[in-house]
């Protein structure tokens, strides 16, 4: 086993530094909070396990345009109303193709 010593002064400028960023993270992800607060989102596994269907179906939903969808940093997330839309049998409107 291995013990390291950190002097009191260099724990608090680790300490202070790390605080810094956390406050620079909440600053970059204040204007997005609100968004995120007023949607409630559902990742693909979440989506299927509330619709009962399989990745497969809830991918098909998607492309026929059953279900919006978004995608972020190759993941996709669903709104809640939405999917509670389509199982209360009440399906969003179609996108219209070109």
């Amino acid at each position: 086993m291995e013990i390291t010593v950190l002097d009191i002064q260099i724990l608090k400028a680790l300490h202070r530094e790390v605080r810094e960023v956390s406050n620079l993270i909440k600053e970059m992800t204040a204007p997005y909070r609100a968004l995120q607060q007023a949607t409630k989102w559902l990742d693909q596994q979440e989506a299927c396990q509330l619709l009962n269907i399989s990745k497969r179906t809830l991918q098909t939903y998607r492309a026929k345009g059953i279900l919006g969808a978004t995608q972020i940093n190759r993941k996709t997330y669903f709104r809640l109303s939405e999917v509670e839309l389509l199982m209360q049998g009440e399906r969003p409107l179609k996108k219209q193709r070109k």
